[in-house]
C-alpha cells in the first residue's frame, strides 16, 4: 500500500524501484522543496530488533558521509515502528539494469564507472563502514556517466545476498566473498572482492556464480574459482586480482581504484582495435612487433592518456635540452645520410646507420632515437622529417599529414598543465567513454609529457608517436602510441581513441 506522507515531511509521488528489500519512493522534502528517494528498512525474516537497531545506526553514520560517488543519506525518519531512509533522489539506471538492457559493457566504459564506484567505496571505508551488498543493483549510473554506490550496510538480507541472524539464507549469494560464505564478518576486504564480481558482471553480462541453489552456489564461491572473464580485455588481471579467493592475496581496493583510473583514461586502448582508416593500409604495430595481437592485454602499468583542440602554437612547450640536441643530431645524422646515398647512386650498399634500409629515393625518415626500418602497411611517403616536424610543416604529399602532426604534439604540449584545454581537445565520444573526472584523475599523477618521433598513418588519420610520462611519484613510462583522429565540428581535429603499439 502507497503511503501519502512520511515522518509528516515527505509526500509520497510514485513508486520508482523494488526489490528484495521493499519499496523505493520517490517522494517531495516539502520542507526544503527537493525530491528524495525513501525507503523502509524495517524487519525482514530472521531479523531481530537488535538487527534493526543497527541498521539505524549504520543509515545514521552513512548520513555523516559525503561523497560524490555515494548515494547520500538526507535523514532518518522512525515512524509508527518503522524506520524510513532518505536518500538522494539520482535519476539514473541500475548497472544491474544495463546490463539486462544492452548486455555486456565495453570494458573501457566498465574502467571509468568502476573507477568511481572504488572511490566512493574507498571514501566509506575510510569512514568506517562496510557496504555488505556491493553489487550491479547498487551501483547507480547517471545520464552523464556519473556512477554512485548505495545502499551501504543496509540491504545484508537482500534477495541475493547473505546469511540472516538466524543462519538462514535469503536469496542467491551471487557476489558474497568467499570468507562471507564460509561464515565470516564481512570486511572491506569482502567489499573488495564483491566489487571484483561486479566488474565481472559489467564485462560478461552474467555474474561469477549462478544457480537456483543458494547453498550450491555458496560452496561453489568458498570453494571454486569463476570462469575466466572472457571479455574483460585489459581489466583481467584488476578483476581476477580482486577475486582471489583468500583474503591475504586479493588485490587492494586501492591498487584497483588506480589502476581503474589509468585504463579509464584510455578506454579504448587494448580492448578493442581502432577501426583503419582506409581497408587499404591497415594500422600495425612496427615491424619488430607486427605479429603481436593489438587487442594483447598490457602486463606492465599502463600510463594512460587521453589526447585533444589545437594550440595556437603547436611548438614543443617543454623540450628538455638532452632531447633537443638529439633531435638535432640525428636530423645532421639525416643530412650526411641522405648527401652520401646522392652520391654513391644505387649502387646496392648499405647506408649509413640511421638512414634506414630502403630504397635511395626512400623518404621515410629515422626516429630522434636511432634510424628503423618503415613498416609494410604505414605509408612511408606521408612521415614528415624531424625538421617538418619541429616546425608543424607539411608532411610531403600526405593530405592533412603536416596538421595531424602538429596537432597531436599540441595536445602533448597542453596537457597536464592545462586539462581544461586538452580536455576540449578529445572527440565528444572519447570524452563520453573517459569521463571528466577519470580523465582529471589521471593527469593529476603526471609531472610531465614528452611526445617525440610523431609521423602520421594513412593520410593524417591517425599519428604515430613515442610518449613518455614522468608521474608524480618518480616512475618514467614511455610507450608507442597510435592515435586516432577525427574532424571536430569546427573545422580542426579531435582525438578519438588511441593504442599503445
Amino acid at each position: 500500500m502507497q503511503p501519502e506522507l512520511i515522518g509528516g515531511r515527505y509526500r509520497v509521488r510514485r513508486a520508482v524501484g523494488r526489490g528484495g528489500m521493499g519499496t523505493v519512493w520517490l517522494c517531495r522534502d516539502e520542507t526544503l522543496a527537493r525530491d528524495v528517494a525513501v525507503k523502509q528498512v524495517g524487519l525482514l525474516p530472521g531479523e531481530s530488533s537488535t538487527d534493526t537497531a543497527r541498521a539505524l545506526r549504520e543509515a545514521r553514520a552513512t548520513a555523516a558521509l559525503s561523497h560524490r560517488n555515494v548515494v547520500a543519506v538526507h535523514d532518518v525518519v522512525q515512524e509508527d515502528g518503522a524506520v524510513w531512509l532518505v536518500m538522494e533522489y539520482v535519476p539514473s539506471r541500475t548497472l544491474s539494469q544495463m546490463i539486462a538492457d544492452g548486455g555486456p559493457l565495453e570494458p573501457g566504459r566498465v574502467a571509468a564507472l568502476g573507477a568511481q564506484v572504488a572511490d566512493g567505496l574507498l571514501a566509506a571505508h575510510a569512514a568506517g563502514l562496510t557496504h555488505r551488498d556491493v553489487k550491479p543493483g547498487n551501483v547507480l549510473v547517471a545520464g552523464d556517466g556519473t556512477a554512485k554506490i548505495g545502499d551501504f550496510g543496509l540491504s545484508r538480507t537482500a534477495e541475493d545476498t547473505t546469511l540472516t541472524s538466524t543462519g538462514m539464507i535469503s536469496g542467491t549469494p551471487g557476489y558474497l566473498a568467499p570468507e562471507v560464505a564460509r561464515g565470516a564478518t564481512p570486511s572491506p576486504v569482502s567489499d573488495a572482492w564483491a566489487f571484483g564480481a561486479t566488474l565481472y558482471a559489467a564485462v560478461e553480462g552474467r555474474a561469477p556464480f549462478g544457480g537456483d541453489n543458494a547453498l550450491a552456489v555458496l560452496h561453489q564461491i568458498a570453494h571454486e574459482d569463476a570462469d575466466r572473464p572472457r571479455r574483460a580485455g585489459t581489466l583481467e588481471p584488476v578483476i581476477n586480482g580482486l577475486m582471489a579467493r583468500d583474503p591475504a592475496q586479493r588485490l587492494s581496493l586501492r591498487d584497483a581504484h588506480e589502476e581503474l583510473r589509468r585504463l579509464a583514461a584510455r578506454p579504448r586502448e587494448q580492448t578493442r582495435e581502432l577501426a583503419p582508416p582506409t581497408p587499404a593500409a591497415p594500422l600495425a604495430p612496427p615491424a619488430a612487433e607486427a605479429t603481436r595481437p593489438a587487442t594483447q592485454p598490457v602486463e606492465r602499468p599502463a600510463a594512460s592518456p587521453p589526447p585533444g583542440p589545437t594550440p595556437d602554437d603547436a611548438s614543443p612547450r617543454r623540450r628538455r635540452p638532452g632531447l633537443v640536441a638529439a633531435g638535432v643530431l640525428a636530423l645532421l645524422v639525416a643530412l650526411v645520410a641522405a648527401f652520401v646515398v646522392v652520391q654513391l647512386g644505387d649502387d646496392g650498399r648499405t647506408g649509413t646507420p640511421g638512414s634506414g634500409t630502403g630504397a635511395a629515393d626512400d623518404p621515410s625518415t629515422p626516429s630522434e632515437s636511432g634510424g628503423s626500418s618503415p613498416t609494410p602497411d604505414r605509408q612511408t611517403t606521408n612521415s614528415p622529417s624531424a625538421g617538418d616536424r619541429s616546425a608543424g610543416g607539411s608532411a610531403g604529399s600526405a593530405p592533412g599529414g603536416g596538421q595531424a602532426v602538429a596537432f597531436v604534439d599540441g595536445y602533448f604540449d597542453t596537457v597536464p598543465d592545462d586539462v581544461d584545454a586538452g580536455w576540449a581537445m578529445l572527440s565528444p565520444a572519447y570524452q563520453a567513454e573517459t569521463g571528466r573526472g577519470s580523465y582529471d584523475g589521471f593527469w593529476a599523477e603526471v609531472a610531465d609529457v614528452d611526445a617525440t618521433d610523431l609521423s602520421p598513418v594513412s593520410g593524417g588519420d591517425a599519428v604515430e608517436a613515442t610518449v613518455t610520462y614522468e608521474y608524480t611519484d618518480g616512475r618514467t613510462v614511455e610507450e608507442r602510441q597510435l592515435l586516432q583522429l577525427v574532424p571536430g565540428d569546427d573545422g580542426g581535429l579531435r582525438i578519438d581513441g588511441y593504442r599503445t603499439i
